[in-house]
C-alpha cells in the first residue's frame, strides 16, 4: 500500500472561500456522496477565536451548500457536517480506488490531502482527474507503508466498530464489556487490540502533520 499526500486548491469553493474570511484551521475528516453531483464532508474546525455562529452563517450562504450542521466540542473547536450541491473535484477524488485518509487546510489556502491506494496508477488515475478538474493539484510526498504502519482487518473492523458504537464519545455511549461481547473475546483482549489500533492512528496522523 502507497501512502500520498497531495497538495490541491480547495475543490469546495465554501472551502476557500472561508478560509479567505477566517482565520479557521479546517480538518475534512471524511467525505460521502450526496445526491448525483454533491458530496457532503464531515470536518473539523479550529476556530481560531472566531465565532462559531458567524463561521456557520458564512458557509450556509456559500452557493453550493445545502445543509451545514455545527457543535462546539471544545471551547475552540467544532466538528459538523457540509452538504455540498456540487463539488466537481470532491467528486473526482471518491471516482478512483484510491481512499482518503484525511484533508487538512495550509497557511497558503490550499489543502493536503492523505491518500492510501494500493498502487502507483491509481495515484495516477488521481492527479489526472484533479488536473482536469482545475484544482492544480501537487505531490508533495509518497511512500510506501510498512505492515508495521497499517492496521490488521481485526483492528480497523474493532476500532471502526468502537467507533460507530460511541466508544469514544463522551459520555461512552457503549463500553468495553459490551464490546468485547459483539466480538466475543474477553475485555482485555479487546482493550489491547484498542490500544495497539489507536497507537497506529495517532503515530500516522501525528506523522501527516
Amino acid at each position: 500500500m502507497i501512502e500520498s499526500v497531495i497538495s490541491l486548491e480547495p475543490p469546495n469553493a465554501w472551502v476557500s472561500s472561508l478560509l479567505r474570511e477566517f482565520d479557521v484551521d479546517i480538518k475534512i475528516l471524511n467525505t460521502l456522496p450526496h445526491g448525483k453531483t454533491g458530496v457532503q464532508d464531515l470536518i473539523e474546525l479550529k476556530l481560531n477565536g472566531a465565532e462559531l455562529e458567524k463561521v456557520k452563517s458564512f458557509i450556509e450562504k456559500t452557493e453550493e451548500v445545502e445543509l451545514v450542521e455545527l457543535e462546539l466540542v471544545e471551547s475552540d473547536r467544532a466538528i459538523g457536517v457540509v452538504k455540498c450541491a456540487h463539488c466537481f473535484g470532491c467528486r473526482e477524488l471518491m471516482s478512483t480506488d484510491c481512499f482518503m485518509v484525511s484533508a487538512t487546510s495550509k497557511e497558503d489556502g490550499r489543502l493536503e490531502y492523505t491518500i492510501i491506494s494500493s498502487k502507483n496508477e491509481c495515484l495516477r488515475q488521481l492527479m489526472s482527474k484533479l488536473e482536469k478538474a482545475k484544482a492544480s493539484p501537487k505531490l508533495v510526498k509518497m511512500k510506501k507503508l510498512s505492515k508495521e504502519e497499517m492496521l490488521t482487518d481485526n483492528q480497523e473492523k474493532i476500532v471502526k466498530m468502537a467507533y460507530q458504537r460511541g466508544y469514544y464519545d463522551f459520555p461512552k455511549r457503549i463500553g468495553v464489556k459490551d464490546l468485547a461481547k459483539i466480538f466475543n473475546i474477553s475485555p482485555a483482549t479487546l482493550s489491547e487490540i484498542l490500544r495497539r489500533g489507536q497507537k497506529k492512528i495517532i503515530e500516522t496522523y501525528f506523522e501527516g502533520r
